[in-house]
């Protein structure tokens, strides 16, 4: 793969640097004292080596960085210095979400297609590659581990913990077979993936894992595997198994046919307590929970557990008996706050609905207060809603869709769209459909948030739009139609028409051929993952209905003999493709942790489309902060990469990219001279696909 170092004021000079400025440098060996950034603010800062050791910064998962040499007065001189093209995009909307790691002056970074580099940090030399010939999801960062003599790179990719010697980036051939183990639970086979890093705890690697929202789901667990052999050391069910705690809020059948409740996103680490916090997701079916009777726990939580053993400690459930796919999105963030005089050790919990919860780390109480929502009950025979939902106090987003008035063409198409909609908040999901807001990205996504150690402050960068919720039915008598509606539909649409996280497949047998469209359901492509697990039959059947996609049996529709199933993820746009609700459609925030005030907050990003409105765009990725008071983003589709003032929110710099850069920043420093590099790999709203690291400092 192609290495490249050069000086470029944006991306428009980044082809004539690769071009002009191969680099043919020798391999150098940086050999200085490092220091980790989860140490304190405050602490001496080691002026030649400053790692990032960790997905997003540390095992606090703060988004932190002690350096402070790039500052207020001198942002404005950030240059490029390297750029790297990381290797070959994915066939469709390929994205990059990797944060790349820094460790004593090399850094290790994922291509799309899940190879392993390291680099040069200061140059971008690339010193070895490692071709892992996996097609598993977008990931979004590596792991990294250290004995006497012995440096580890782990990862994963699809279902394999892969372990690689740091120095050469050959596989460890002691750990599970040929350097990889599979991760899948007992129990399997089943939908499975990693998508997110773990955590390193001493000598173990501690992961959750993806599944699938809907019937075929595994139930969630989270498992502790030996860094050194790969074996199994120990697992918690986050889903939990007849007996165990928490099973009391579930009936004994339902736990027999439910999935999810998992681990997708990360977790974080109290290493001082030796305490993980988990974050989980929705129990399955998403959006239909009549099997699934109760407030089903452990999902939708934050659960506390032993680092060492896996024992519960305590746990905070969000939301209960999720019915709109209200995933706890982000792994918490590890902070202090002061209250009444006292200071606390803190966990903050930014969601999906835009709410901020910040739970005491010893007992998981809330710090805010909580309000008891009345939620609606359903109109379907045995749904069971809650009651109620636990909001907390503290919100970032607004609660309620404002409809534009940007223009009458755009009220026009909106309220078109509103019509019918169930818009009550907490409205369960039907034909009709409701109205989500925030829609189903959030609210706070994937990115997480920043944790300012100055004045305890936490960064947190949202989206605001609305959704649609609507659901389908998916006959059992058309086998073709219904097994595409239970795979398929909730990303192609329950028509094929496309929606915010796949595109149209109407006529695509006119575009690919049989043979093409097989090879794609087994490989997957793009953002789409491989239909390994599921049946020959069932692949076959959707194969079919795609070459031959016939209509609707009204009959069959108007007929009882059917599922349910989810019709897609819809945003409410306007005639020109923009959020259908008023802006801003994206904001930065800092909020006071003490209070739960919004310090300030503006207007994020824009839309390529329209790229001065300066009203805010939908985002991915997060945010980091440094002890000079600089926040440095990416994440919006506008493909710019941004340094605002922690202070007031003002913009201080900003630069072009040549994709849009969703992932979050790695800042480290390398001879006393400091560094932050972003992944660019767009693939999402409208961005072009790349592969690009760059890497930006002082004149």
């Amino acid at each position: 793969m192609s290495y490249l170092c050069g000086l470029a004021d944006s991306c428009s000079d980044i082809l004539a640097v690769m071009k002009r400025y191969l680099i043919s440098f020798c391999c150098c060996f940086l050999a200085t004292c490092s220091r980790d950034v989860s140490e304190p603010p405050g602490a001496s800062i080691d002026s030649r080596v400053t790692n990032w050791s960790a997905y997003l910064g540390d095992y606090g998962r703060t988004h932190y960085s002690p350096l402070d040499q790039i500052n207020r007065e001198n942002v404005n001189a950030l240059e490029l210095v390297w750029a790297y093209d990381s290797g070959a995009i994915r066939a469709g909307n390929s994205t990059l979400h990797t944060s790349p790691l820094i460790i004593d002056g090399l850094l290790y970074g994922l291509s799309p297609t899940l190879d392993a580099f390291a680099l040069v940090a200061s140059t971008g030399q690339e010193l070895w590659r490692y071709e892992t010939g996996e097609s598993g999801a977008e990931q979004r960062g590596l792991m990294w581990w250290q004995g006497d003599s012995d440096r580890r790179l782990l990862y994963t990719a699809g279902r394999e913990l892969v372990a690689l010697n740091a120095d050469t980036g050959q596989p460890i051939t002691g750990f599970g077979v040929d350097g990889r183990v599979d991760v899948t639970p007992p129990g399997g086979p089943g939908p499975i993936f990693v998508s997110f890093p773990g955590v390193i705890f001493e000598d173990s690697v501690i992961l959750g894992f993806s599944t699938s929202e809907s019937t075929n789901a595994l139930p969630g667990s989270i498992a502790a595997f030996s860094v050194i052999d790969g074996s199994e050391l120990w697992r918690f069910h986050t889903l939990p198994l007849p007996g165990e705690p928490g099973s009391e809020t579930w009936t004994e059948a339902s736990l027999g046919v439910t999935g999810g409740a998992n681990n997708w996103t990360s977790m974080t680490l109290d290493e001082s307590r030796g305490m993980l916090f988990v974050p989980t997701g929705s129990a399955t079916p998403d959006f239909f929970g009549a099997s699934r009777a109760g407030d089903n726990l452990y999902a939708n939580s934050i659960i506390a557990i032993d680092a060492r053993s896996g024992a519960y400690r305590w746990h905070f459930q969000i939301v209960r008996h999720d019915l709109w796919d209200r995933d706890l999105a982000s792994p918490p963030t590890l902070v202090q706050v002061e209250i009444s005089g006292e200071v606390l050790d803190a966990v903050a919990v930014p969601t999906k609905s835009g709410h901020l919860y910040l739970l005491d780390r010893d007992t998981g109480e809330s710090l805010y207060p909580i309000v008891e929502t009345p939620a609606p009950i359903s109109g379907w025979a045995r749904e069971e809603t809650a009651t109620t939902q636990p909001l907390s106090s503290v919100a970032f987003t607004r609660q309620e869709f404002e409809q534009s008035t940007r223009s009458q063409a755009a009220t026009e198409y909106v309220a078109e769209q509103l019509q019918n909609l169930d818009t009550r908040q907490w409205a369960p999901p039907s034909f009709e459909g409701a109205l989500i807001y925030p829609s189903f990205d959030g609210g706070a996504g994937w990115g997480g948030a920043a944790y300012d150690p100055n004045g305890n402050k936490l960064i947190i960068n949202a989206q605001e739009a609305g959704g649609i919720l609507r659901l389908t039915r998916i006959p059992r008598a058309e086998f073709n139609r219904g097994t595409y509606l239970a795979h398929c539909g909730a990303c192609h649409g329950d028509n094929l028409q496309g929606t915010d996280v796949a595109p149209n497949l109407d006529n695509v047998n006119e575009r690919f051929g049989s043979e093409q469209l097989a090879e794609i359901i087994v490989q997957g492509r793009g953002r789409m993952p491989a239909f390994v697990d599921v049946s020959a039959t069932e692949r076959e059947a959707i194969l079919n209905f795609l070459m031959s996609p016939e209509p609707a049996n009204t009959e069959t529709i108007a007929g009882d003999d059917y599922s349910l199933g989810f019709a897609g993820y819809i945003t409410v746009r306007d005639h020109e493709g923009l959020p259908g609700n008023s802006p801003p459609w994206g904001t930065l925030s800092s909020i006071d942790l003490a209070t739960g005030n919004v310090d300030w907050q503006v207007n994020f990003g824009n839309y390529i489309s329209h790229p001065d409105l300066n009203l805010g765009a939908e985002n991915y990725g997060g945010p980091v902060v440094t002890a000079s008071g600089l926040i440095f983003i990416a994440a919006t589709p506008d493909q710019k990469f941004r340094v605002f003032d922690s202070t007031n929110g003002s913009i201080l710099w900003e630069t072009d990219l040549p994709a849009a850069g969703f992932a979050t920043p790695s800042v480290y420093s390398v001879n006393g001279q400091q560094f932050v590099v972003i992944a660019a790999g767009g693939g999402k709203l409208n961005s072009p696909s790349g592969s690009y690291y760059l890497a930006y400092s002082l004149r």
